[in-house]
């Protein structure tokens, strides 16, 4: 045995003593801008160090990384031999320099890769990726709608795992989101069928002067032809990487013309108003509700103002919180702002509602206008007349929302006829909804104190102190059922979108996968679940034949337990088709 340790012992010897020498080669000079280049360092002999990779970053993305060692014993001569792998992406063009690299005290020699322009899509090949970013308008107003169509147009397949960034707001300031649904079709472009995957999307610019959207970033993996081509999990193939050109526009300020309140500029801007009960047709001291709502094509929910209306004295008005709603469409969105008015009016008689008018400014003509609802005479009636005093002529006007107080004050102050002293009259004028409203929340704070002591009384006199642990069990949010909900009716109704978009909901609400991405669910997939996203996948870049069903998913779906994954790294790509 001893003899045994002294041989090996003597083996390793010349590697202990022999120097490491270092050489570093590229695959490839030059590499076009998106494409990966492989640098592999050599190392004769035992290094005095691991490597340090560190310095590539200022230049380069790594995305890749493996390391070999092989050892060979000839004619009593004894050599190691290791090597290191490594895929770069370069992050700009022109020519960089590779430093040396330290292993310990050995190092490599220095490199120069000359980076091209990425190449563009030529006519008759089928090997590139062109994406472009365009808007509409390219000079628009301050906070107008701005539609930006991003395309990607491609002629060979791709495998599934691909992914193509939003763009970002990289100069400027404004808010930006998808809206509708990713787009598939074909184009014929230069004589050759493209296939296209666009993207809409709502940029609203927040101040004027330029504002720079940032290139946006593809990420696949091309297809190759050949009888051998196939491959189901979708990694093989060539991997490349494409960018669009940076788009830059100019914004306007609002005009020095516009005399509105409130800027609002938009494609169309109306009024709506809804009687519960024609008014013409109202009872004295009864409720009725009018809907008031206002309809912008080309301003989100958010960005419409409140509407003024005023009424004749003595007529009540009370308004709850609006109802905002943005409707989506592949021309923009559609604000919708909905306020509920109940009005009371308690005694006979014609009032007048004056209109409501709101200036807005046309985007398409590029002037100011103003939308309007129409005066409305009310007619009370099946109530009693006023008194003397108390129905103010037709010019005098009041705000909506008056101080009620004061309102009382001032018709206990004014004697009324013994006719009008009837139950019926008191209980009207001692009505109120803010009275409604604090009996309401003084019935609940005394039934919340009398459950407290109710409880308290029942407590143990020794009983220890401390938190309640939380109930074991717990069932999952109602986020989380909503989405489970829309997952299985688009798997049973195979509808590969809806799945899709509902498969990302799941991912982040149900696992707290974040970012929220298939890749993402993907790598914690089992191997039921990967297979069935695969599927997936390929039917919406239409590489399946035949229709996709969705019965398949939702069994793996409902089999699928987290942590049977392993994690990775996320590349912080949004997928291909995002929610």
């Amino acid at each position: 045995m001893v003899r045994f340790l002294l041989i090996a012992l003597l083996w390793f010897v010349p590697l202990l003593a022999q120097a490491a020498t270092i050489i570093a080669q590229l695959d490839r000079n030059p590499v076009a801008l998106g494409d990966p280049v492989i640098i592999r360092f050599t190392a004769t002999g035992v290094t005095s160090g691991e490597p340090d990779f560190s310095p590539l970053r200022k230049d380069f993305e790594i995305r890749g990384r493996s390391q070999s060692t092989s050892f060979s014993f000839v004619n009593g001569v004894s050599n190691a031999t290791t090597s290191w792998e490594l895929t770069l992406f370069p992050l700009k063009t022109g020519t960089l320099s590779i430093p040396p690299i330290a292993f310990g005290s050995d190092q490599s020699q220095p490199l120069d890769l000359q980076v091209l322009d990425q190449p563009q899509a030529v006519p008759g090949t089928t090997t590139d990726i062109l994406i472009e970013l365009e808007a509409e308008p390219k000079q628009p107003y301050v906070q107008q709608q701005t539609i930006v169509t991003q395309r990607m147009l491609h002629i060979s397949p791709l495998q599934s795992q691909a992914t193509l960034s939003h763009p970002p707001v990289e100069t400027g300031k404004g808010d930006i989101r998808q809206i509708g649904n990713t787009r598939n079709y074909n184009m014929m472009r230069d004589g050759h069928n493209y296939y296209v995957i666009e993207r809409r999307y709502a940029l609203v610019p927040q101040q004027s002067g330029e504002l720079r959207l940032g290139g946006t970033v593809f990420e696949g993996i091309l297809a190759e032809p050949g009888p051998n081509s196939f491959d189901p999990f979708g990694i093989s193939g060539k991997r490349i990487r494409r960018f669009s050109q940076p788009l830059t526009l100019q914004i306007q300020g609002q005009p020095a013309s516009y005399t509105g309140k409130q800027w609002l500029p938009a494609k169309s801007v109306t009024l709506n108003a809804h009687w519960q009960t024609p008014a013409n047709k109202l009872k004295a001291g009864e409720p009725i509700t009018l809907t008031l709502a206002i309809v912008a094509d080309g301003l989100a929910a958010e960005q419409l103002p409140k509407l003024e209306m005023q009424v004749l004295a003595g007529i009540k008005a009370y308004t709850d919180q609006p109802e905002l709603r943005n409707e989506a469409g592949n021309d923009g969105i559609i604000g919708v702002r909905q306020e509920k008015w109940v009005i009371v009016a308690p005694y006979n008689g014609e009032y007048d509602l004056p209109a409501i008018n709101l200036d807005w400014w046309n985007t398409l003509a590029g002037k100011q206008e103003t939308a309007t609802v129409d005066p409305v005479k009310m007619q009370v009636s099946g109530g009693q007349e006023a008194p003397a005093g108390q129905l103010p002529p037709a010019s005098v006007q009041q705000p909506v929302a008056p101080d009620n107080g004061k309102q009382q004050q001032s018709a206990a102050a004014t004697p009324e006829p013994a006719a009008q002293g009837s139950l019926r009259d008191g209980l009207l004028q001692w009505f109120s909804w803010e009275r409604a409203a604090f009996s309401l929340l003084l019935v609940w704070v005394l039934l919340t104190l009398a459950w407290l002591l109710w409880r308290w009384f029942r407590k143990p006199v020794h009983a220890p102190t401390g938190q309640i642990p939380p109930m074991p069990g717990s069932k999952q949010p109602v986020e989380a059922k909503s989405v489970l909900r829309r997952l299985q009716q688009a798997c049973k109704q195979n509808q590969p979108q809806a799945a899709h978009d509902a498969l990302v909901e799941w991912a982040g609400a149900v696992h707290g996968l974040h970012p929220a991405l298939i890749s993402s669910l993907r790598e914690q997939a089992d191997p039921l679940l990967k297979a069935e996203i695969d599927k997936l996948l390929s039917s919406l870049y239409g590489r399946a034949s035949g229709a996709w069903q969705g019965a398949a998913l939702w069994q793996a779906v409902q089999a699928f337990k987290p942590g049977n994954g392993k994690p990775q790294s996320s590349s912080g790509l949004a997928e291909l088709y995002p929610d």
